[in-house]
């Protein structure tokens, strides 16, 4: 028995936004995710609704939350496109900091 499916209006749109804004091709997040691209493109012309698993992949590669492409939020996504790794760790790290000490 498969899982059912549930379409989650505008996941693509905000999939397809931040995959040209950082200017990948559908078959760079494809080979960035180990997603087929086919699935790439059915999830931004949303014919079909990305599995958890896809959707953290797509996530991380597009330094984007979950929330953010589930359209939970709206201001959360920071394009930290350009940077180098070493600098996007810092960056990560330093946002942790701040949410832990909001938490206090």
């Amino acid at each position: 028995m498969s899982a059912p499916v549930y379409k989650i209006e505008g996941v693509g749109k905000r999939i397809k936004e931040l995959r040209e804004k950082q200017g990948y091709k559908q078959l760079d997040l494809a080979e960035k995710t180990g997603i087929g691209r086919s699935s790439i493109s059915a999830y931004e012309i949303e014919l079909e609704t990305p599995t958890y698993a896809n959707l953290i992949s797509i996530a991380q590669v597009l330094n984007a939350s979950t929330d953010y492409l589930l359209g939970y939020e709206s201001d959360r996504y920071i394009d930290l496109s350009g940077i180098d790794e070493d600098r996007k760790e810092h960056i990560k790290e330093l946002y942790e900091m701040f949410v832990a000490a909001e938490g206090e």
